[in-house]
Order: structure tokens, then sequence, then C-alpha cells
């Protein structure tokens, strides 16, 4: 290869080179785009993550609520000589669940915080699983000997306070999980039955079931006191139900505006309501019959509505809680879909943008190695033409022949030339510079 073709190929690769360059420089800001959209949606995907994280811890935790509140219902509810036996299938729920909360939290609760180093940083230290669950074992052991009316207030009282703080581990394990800041409204309005108004829910049927059972019972201090209370805690309890029934009804409404429609959410969600709202109402007959006239209703009665009641709260409870599971994973699954399409298209935009480079690189490119395989020859020609016409100066008998030989040689060289520039300057500056060289290179000619 001559230092000539080596010079004219190292500028072809230039110009290739740079074109490509400038393909890389504006390929850079979709890069960057598609980073940003990868980035946005990771956090995003991390967050409902987290919800499905404290939502399989609060199933357990609500299975706990309900064996307690039956535990008390059951307690209260039956004859002293018979409780233990009574309580044996709610005991046995409470352990049962006791100890499936303390397995998920294992997996759950460096995420969650709900481990003892993390509680007792929140100051919640009492809320620990370990703690929960010896208190209940003391509380199981209690059930098996109930025999005196201060053994039956000192479990039930016990009941309470586990309860609580049971429930406060929810509303905790709601606070961690990012529950509460649900962003969406479909499963916001259905993070709002699950962690806030069924526990309620739960509360207000125990408390009825009490102070009823105080009522029934003739064990009242005050019998206008516990009237009073027994229909604000109905009315509470009844708030609560259309609460859960209007939340319901926006889930539905807003199902299709969020990262796609559950299939099952509406069938299965309104068979559960309908079952839950029927045992409500024959719970709240009860009620109503107690304030009317105690003598209308029997312990037992009251404590079999009750059972009723809490046993649909639990089962509507838990279809709500695999309907948010299902509306999480949707939002995960959207979410997903979306990086991997805007990942997908930035890719495809780059790969597009270098194939364009190329393309146009090959229309620049390869008029300059026809104009270099023009101009290459004619070159070597004028060198040779030159020789021959400095021989010729010399010359004492000039030929006219040759002389004439030499003159179309370099005419055609020069033609070549003409048309060589003529193509260059159409692919530098467009036909209508070559058009006006055409015309400015044929007055020359005339002139």
């Amino acid at each position: 290869m001559t230092p000539e073709s080596s010079s004219v190929e190292s500028s072809r690769s230039s110009v290739s080179t740079k074109i490509f360059l400038i393909v890389a420089i504006f390929s850079l800001p979709i890069g960057v785009l598609a980073y940003l959209l990868a980035a946005n949606y990771t956090p995003q995907i991390a967050s409902a993550q987290l919800e499905i994280s404290g939502n399989s811890l609060q199933k357990p935790l609500m299975r706990v609520l309900y064996g307690l509140a039956s535990s008390k219902n059951t307690l209260q509810g039956c004859e002293t000589a018979a409780c233990s036996s009574s309580l044996a299938s709610p005991t046995a729920l409470v352990s049962a669940s006791l100890d499936a909360a303390a397995a998920v939290n294992t997996q759950v609760a460096a995420d969650l915080n709900t481990n003892a180093d993390g509680l007792a940083k929140k100051n919640h230290k009492d809320l620990a699983l370990e703690n929960l669950q010896s208190q209940w074992k003391l509380l199981a052991a209690a059930s098996g000997k109930v025999s005196t009316p201060e053994e039956r207030a000192e479990l039930v009282s016990g009941y309470d306070h586990l309860f609580a703080q049971v429930k406060q581990l929810v509303s905790y394990a709601g606070d961690t999980s990012s529950l509460i800041l649900d962003p969406d409204l479909d499963s916001y309005y259905l993070v709002d039955v699950t962690l806030l108004a069924m526990p309620e829910t739960v509360s207000h049927i125990a408390n009825t079931a009490t102070i009823g059972n105080r009522l029934l019972a003739g064990t009242t201090a005050n019998a206008a006191v516990d009237q009073a209370a027994l229909a604000n805690e109905s009315v509470l309890l009844e708030e609560s139900i259309n609460r859960i029934a209007a939340s319901n009804s926006t889930t539905f409404d807003a199902d299709a505006a969020n990262h796609g429609v559950s299939p099952t959410l509406q069938p299965k969600l309104s068979a559960a309501l309908q079952a839950y709202k029927g045992a409500a109402a024959s719970y709240a007959t009860t009620l109503k019959a107690i304030l009317a006239n105690p003598a209308q209703t029997t312990p037992a009665a009251l404590a079999t509505q009750a059972a009723a009641l809490q046993k649909a709260s639990l089962d509507y409870w838990e279809t709500s809680a695999a309907e948010l599971d299902g509306l999480l994973n949707l939002r995960i699954a959207d979410f997903e879909s979306s990086r991997i399409q805007a990942l997908g298209f930035s890719a495809l935009a780059v790969v597009l943008a270098t194939i364009i480079a190329f393309i146009i690189g090959r229309s620049i490119t390869k008029p300059l190695q026809e104009l270099v395989r023009n101009l290459a020859p004619g070159a070597t020609l004028l060198g040779v033409s030159v020789e021959r016409i400095a021989e010729a100066s010399q010359s004492q008998t000039p030929s006219a022949e040759e002389s004439a030989i030499i003159c179309e040689e370099l005419n055609a060289h020069a033609d070549n030339m003409r048309k060589a520039v003529l193509e260059l300057a159409r692919h530098v500056e467009g036909s209508a510079a070559a058009s006006r060289l055409v015309s400015e290179d044929a007055g020359q000619t005339r002139s």
C-alpha cells in the first residue's frame, strides 16, 4: 500500500469513526433516560413487595385477634364448669396462629423492623412475638382450669391485654410495610379494610358481647350505663360495617384504572361481604333484643351470634387480604413490564441509530472511495504526461502525433477530475452546488 493510499484510507476511517462518535453522543441521553426510568420503577416494585411482606405478617396476627375474641366470647357465654373444654378450640387457634406469625416474622423482620431489636428501638419491646407467645402460654394454661368468677374475670382481662398488644403490632406492621401509604386507589381502600376497619370491627363485636353478657347475667353494676354503652358500641359496629362496604365499593370502581383489572376481586369480595353483612344483621337483631328486654335472650344465644359474626369477619378479612395480595402482584407485574419495555425501546432506539449511522456513513465513505479510485490513476497519468512533455520539449524533432496523444490523455484526466469534483460537491454541498460548478466550468471553457 502506497503512502498516498494509506493516507486516504486513514481519512476514510476517521470519517466513519466520527459519525459513530456522533451517534454515540446522541445515544447517551437515551441511555440516561432508560436508566432513570428503570430506577424509577425499581423502588415502586420494592415498595409493593414490602407491602406484601406486611400483609403476610398480618394474616396470622388477624387470626390471633379472632382467636382471642372467640376465647373471650366463649368464656363469657359458658358455664364455669364447661369453660375449659369450650376454650380448647379457640386456644389451639391462637397458639397455632402465634407460631405461624413467628415463622413469617423470621422472613420479614429485617424489612419490617419487627424483630426484638427493631421494636425496642421504637419503644415497642413488649410487642415482640417472643413476648406475646410467652404471655399467651400463661393464658392458655389458665384457660384449662377456670373454676371461679374471679379466675374468669382475670382471664378475660388477660385476653383484653394481649388483644390490644396484637392489634398494636398489626398497626405497627402496617406502618413499617408502607401499607398505610399505599399509592393506588383500589388497594388503598382495601388496606383501609384489612389494616384499620376490620381490627376495629373485631373489637366492637367483642365489646358488645362483653356488655351484653353483663346485662344478660345480671352482673352489671349499673344497667343504664351498660345499656348506653351497648347502644354506643352497636352504633360503632354498624358504622364500621358501613365503612367496609363503602371502601369495597371504591375498590371495585378504581380497580380498572390501576395496573389492570383483577379477575377475582369483585366476585370473591362481594360474596364474602354479603355473608359478613348477613351475620352482622343477625347479630344486630340480637343486640337490639337485649337492649329492649334482656330476658328475651340467653347468654348462649348471644355467644352463638357473636361467634358467627367473628367467624364471618375472619373469612371476609382473609378474602380481603388475599385480594390485596392479588392487586399488589398486579402492580409489581405492571411495573416490571413497563421497566422491560422502557429498557427494550431504549435499546431498540440505540440499535436503530447505529444502523442508520452505518448507512449514512456508507453513503459518505463510498463516494470518497470512488473519488480516490478516479483520482489515483489520473495523478499517475499526470506525472507520466509531465515527464513525456519534458522529454518532448528536449527533443530536436518533437512528434506531433505524440503531443496529440499526451494532450488527449491530459484532457481525459481533466474530465475525470471534473466529474470527481462535481460528484464530491453533490455529496458535500448538495445538487444545487454541483449545478453551480457545472455552470461555472462551462463559462470558463467558453472563455
